[in-house]
């Protein structure tokens, strides 16, 4: 398309002559979009190379800007002495400028040309918000806003008959009546929270809110307030304005029916039989768990089924079929199937339990679930392990305190010690556990103990326990033993079959199974035992059986003949039989066995190891090795 180009244009708005075009495609520095009229005329700056519609020019640069003065625009210039910038920020926005920017060399003052196109209005009327208009102040002047209560330093809008200076966004955008999910009744927006008792404790951060200034209040709860700008975090708030919006009362759901003067109950999740409660319910069986939380049941009260094994805390039979929590700004739903296990999306462990997931339409397909014990914490959190309250402050870039990794979202903070912290995977750690290593229950701890007289080791992984960090030890013992090897990943699922094929196993036989996903021995509580095609594998963790069932999908029998060929090699080799291991009668005859074994000069001794270097020797064989690693070629050739 042909252009017309007429130069030789000054304005005082710029210190290039500028040439008049018409031309179409362009777009303007000031607007950024191609011309709005047909007639697509521009002006046009050859040293800056830019393009500035004619209306443009007309409306924004021509005419006085909010200070009354003439702006000029700057392209990647060196300013002179006269207009040198004392700082390299909008003077509406605080972004930093650009290559183009406008510039009031009177008032010292610089623009995004973004914030030159849009400009500020004068004057607000918000009658929502306020029953007066405000003015914009536009000025470096320090204030406090009567809306938020944060401190600023220039351009407020002020209403000079009720003596208020707010931000332009807190008087545009804060919303009246809203719902958070820190508190249970509605909160409302006012500009002067009232002396009353006094400066009052924000419901988010728990820091103080001063009462001369704005912020959100419950109308039941005299003494509740939050903060503008927390209650409004997204974090909190579920982004719907309520004004005008009436209140209803959500009809409140029992999780069970009481059937008899008896207090036997029907539980939603096992309508099928009654449930009874038994306040003292003691059981031999160290592996009976709660079908809920998953944890065991270690003499709390519960209801038990009268007719099968189905059993639930007490406290997990009385959790609320829906409720409001702060991990989420929607309503949850107590749900009590699964399939077959699900991540919860606070703490990052895997379990098979009951969850409260949020099924609000606007988190339709989403993975908003929660276990129970997560779902349990609320404010304020009181732990073992710290003298003073928790509370969800929503700081970030904080180490939990217990495992000394980041903590990426929901920390639990202590208000008084500034560094305190945990994360929801160590806040909810089961206070006491039992473990096949010790006959009494185990605690948690942190620090030293009185037991201390040199280094800590567990005796499950036997490597060094960090006392700064968090560890389960027995009071009676003074073992240490670390949180992972005590719980693992299989903690919170239930023992049994979840899918075919696939059973979650006590680890309490007489030899620890060979996990196939890292190739070490299952040194957790619990491990997962997979059968297919005939053929048994073991995995420690959830974590090894999907990088094992993702890794090998179609070589089971090949890596089962494998290690039956392994298996058979050995037991030839090895000539000492399999021990009795019921032949040791006491800790005293089993301390002898053992001396003698590792004993130099024990005739046992040597036998053992002569037998341990025959072994050695047959593992390492070239035969060995080839045929292993000839048979998986062929395996992965198959599979090609």
């Amino acid at each position: 398309m042909s252009s017309t180009d007429v130069e030789g244009y000054t304005f005082p708005f710029h210190d290039h002559p500028l040439s008049y075009v018409v031309r179409a495609v362009e777009h303007c520095l000031l607007c950024s979009r191609p011309s709005r009229r047909s007639s697509n005329i521009y002006y046009h700056c050859k040293e800056c190379d830019a393009y500035m519609h004619e209306e443009c020019v007309g409306h924004l640069l021509c005419q006085p800007f909010m200070c009354n003065h003439v702006l000029k625009v700057f392209f990647d210039t060196i300013l002179s002495p006269l207009d040198s910038i004392t700082d390299n920020c909008c003077y509406l926005c605080r972004d930093e400028l650009w290559r183009w920017f406008a510039r009031c060399t009177i008032c010292n003052i610089s623009m995004d040309v973004r914030c030159l196109a849009k400009r500020q209005p004068l004057t607000i009327s918000e009658p929502k918000n306020h029953k007066h208009s405000l003015t914009l102040l536009f000025r470096l002047v320090t204030f406090t806003c009567n809306a938020c209560g944060v401190e600023d330093d220039r351009n407020p809008y002020v209403c000079l008959e009720c003596n208020l200076m707010v931000h332009k966004d807190c008087i545009e955008y804060l919303p009246r009546v809203i719902s958070i999910n820190r508190h249970d009744h509605r909160i409302s927006h006012t500009f002067h929270l009232g002396q009353g008792e006094g400066d009052k404790e924000c419901g988010v951060c728990r820091k103080t809110i001063n009462w001369v200034y704005g912020g959100y209040q419950c109308s039941r709860c005299p003494s509740y307030a939050v903060h503008s700008r927390c209650a409004t975090r997204r974090e909190v708030w579920d982004g719907l304005e309520l004004e005008d919006v009436p209140e209803e009362e959500e009809e409140i759901e029992d999780p069970f029916k009481v059937i008899n003067e008896k207090g036997d109950i029907v539980h939603f999740c096992h309508e099928k039989h009654i449930l009874r409660l038994d306040e003292n319910y003691v059981t031999d069986d160290a592996y009976m768990q709660c079908r809920c939380c998953i944890l065991a049941i270690n003499g709390d009260p519960c209801y038990k089924c009268v007719e099968c094994d189905f059993i639930l805390h007490e406290a997990c039979a009385n959790l609320p079929r829906k409720k409001r929590h702060l991990l989420h700004n929607h309503k949850l739903t107590l749900l009590s199937t699964l399939d077959p296990y699900i991540k919860c999306r606070a703490c990052g462990v895997y379990t098979d339990g009951f969850i409260y997931k949020c099924l609000h339409e606007d988190c339709e397909g989403t993975n908003f679930e929660y276990d129970v014990r997560c779902s349990s914490v609320s404010e304020p959190f009181h732990h073992d392990l710290h003298q003073h309250p928790l509370y969800f402050t929503l700081q970030s870039s904080r180490k939990c305190q217990i495992c000394d990794i980041k903590i990426s979202d929901n920390p639990l903070s202590c208000t008084v010690c500034d560094e305190y912290s945990l994360c929801m995977r160590c806040a909810t750690l089961p206070r006491k556990v039992k473990h096949r290593c010790d006959d009494h229950f185990l605690s948690l701890c942190q620090g030293s103990s009185v037991y201390d007289t040199g280094d800590l080791w567990c005796d499950i992984c036997e490597t060094k326990t960090n006392p700064s960090l968090c560890y389960y030890t027995c009071d009676e013992c003074g073992l240490s033993l670390h949180t992972n090897c005590v719980l693992g990943s299989l903690h919170y699922m239930k023992l049994g079959i979840p899918k075919p094929d696939v059973e979650i196993h006590p680890n309490n036989g007489a030899t620890r199974p060979f996990c196939t996903g890292c190739n070490f021995r299952c040194q957790s509580t619990f491990f997962i035992r997979i059968t297919k095609e005939e053929s048994t594998y073991y995995s420690c963790s959830i974590y090894c059986h999907v990088w094992a069932k993702s890794t090998y999908p179609n070589s089971w029998s090949f890596l089962a003949s494998a290690l039956d060929r392994t298996r058979n090699q050995v037991e030839e080799t090895v000539s000492i039989g399999k021990p009795d291991l019921n032949f040791f009668d006491s800790k005293e005859s089993l301390s002898s066995a053992v001396r003698s074994v590792m004993d130099k000069d024990s005739e046992l001794g040597n036998l053992v190891r002569r037998n341990h270097a025959k072994w050695k020797e047959s593992l390492v064989s070239t035969g060995l090795m080839n045929g292993y690693v000839n048979k998986f070629i062929e395996a992965l050739q198959k599979l090609v």
